[in-house]
């Protein structure tokens, strides 16, 4: 079956397909940069490295083997499609606007996946309750809104299969990381406070809040891998129906962070306790609940970076983060902005690898962050930190 062109439109090509579009000529800023929201469909050339990763995720997972997936927020279908090309995945790529419909249906023919790949215009919400009746064991489901995930969460999970996935992204970063106490209060249930290490913080106020609204569906939620990066955040999730485990990962993984802002100490607790001081005598502000069990599977992480030189299509900028996030997952304690560390002691700040190596000569582990530039993940006791500034 052939497929017209229109002089207004262009094909782009990313990882294994390749993808009819409105001309990104036409939808650029003054500065010439390109407005994704200008376009009458949506495609954001910037989340690349989300999708790259959504492929090694469900190829690492699935081993090659057939596996179905629903994509509800489809947009064009590029990440449905790689799913099927990439990944061996069949499934169903959806969205509520007739235009990204029109696209997808066009972008199915243009990849030849007729058989594998089915396009659907319902709302998002409404496709997935309906599926929950279906008799359909979904392995794969990929929630990507503009905004908050957390009105697509409870319709998400009702259709997912025995040991099957999910994939959540995030853009509301400005909630998240407290930039806006307010709807951080409304949307996440959590009267958050700004820190120095407030990315990281984000992410576990979302990983809290999605395996929570699981564990009310009897469905237990484990990361596989979450990230930060650019104007998002990013999980992935093995799900297992079950309500004793649901109740488990509740149970061991919601709690608290105490956080002393003038000496930049900072901890996980089970509970909001009273007898938590920090070092110079102060109480410390107590922020949750929230995720504090690690952020990812260190071991199927490794399983991910052993299968990168199977899939040659991978970005150059999605390995690179890809092998930033492993300490961020082996060591379970937030990281610690190294100028505002060196801030406290009023001290110049050597380059930061010096600085991660004296730690490390300390008997520590230390790493950069995958968070922030400044960021440095250790398990060291930060008073030790301060002691070796001062010395």
């Amino acid at each position: 079956m052939s497929l017209d062109i229109f002089s207004w439109e262009e094909i782009i090509f990313e990882g294994a397909v390749k993808i009819v579009i409105p001309n990104r000529e036409l939808f650029k800023r003054p500065d010439g940069t390109y407005e994704p929201a200008w376009s009458p469909v949506f495609y954001n050339p910037i989340m690349r490295v989300n999708r790259d990763i959504a492929s090694l995720v469900t190829f690492s997972y699935f081993k090659g083997k057939e596996y179905y997936f629903v994509e509800p927020l489809g947009g064009t279908g590029v990440r449905g499609l790689r799913l099927a090309l990439e990944t061996n995945g069949t499934g169903i790529i959806n969205d509520v606007d007739p235009i990204s419909y029109y696209y997808i249906r066009r972008n199915i023919i243009l990849n030849k996946v007729m058989d594998k790949v089915f396009p659907c215009l319902h709302e998002a919400n409404a496709l997935l309750n309906s599926l929950t009746f279906s008799g359909l064991s979904i392995d794969y489901i990929d929630i990507d809104p503009y905004g908050s995930p957390i009105p697509f969460i409870d319709s998400a999970v009702k259709p997912l299969g025995k040991k099957s996935l999910l994939g959540i992204t995030a853009t509301d970063t400005g909630p998240l990381n407290c930039s806006h106490k307010n709807k951080a209060l409304r949307r996440y249930g959590i009267r958050c406070i700004k820190t120095d290490f407030s990315r990281e913080l984000g992410l576990r106020i979302l990983l809290y809040n999605i395996v929570f609204r699981a564990a009310s569906l009897d469905v237990a939620l484990y990361p596989l891998i979450s990230y930060s990066h650019k104007h998002y955040y990013r999980a992935i999730f093995q799900a297992e129906r079950t309500g004793r485990k649901s109740y488990e990962i509740i149970d061991k993984c919601r709690g608290y962070l105490w956080y002393c802002r003038s000496t930049l100490e900072r901890g996980f607790t089970k509970e909001p306790i009273d007898n938590i001081i920090c070092s110079n005598n102060e109480k410390p502000e107590i922020i949750g609940p929230l995720w504090i069990c690690e952020l990812g599977n260190k071991i199927f992480l490794q399983k991910m970076i052993s299968n990168i030189n199977n899939m040659s299509f991978l970005s150059k900028e999605t390995i690179e983060l890809l092998n930033k996030i492993e300490p961020d997952i082996t060591i379970n304690k937030p990281y610690i902005r190294y100028d505002k560390l060196f801030g406290l002691h009023k001290k110049n700040q050597p380059p930061i690898n010096d600085f991660i190596e004296k730690i490390r000569e300390l008997g520590y582990l230390a790493y950069r962050t995958h968070f922030d530039p400044r960021g440095i993940r250790t398990n060291a006791d930060i008073r030790d930190l301060h002691r070796l500034i001062s010395s």
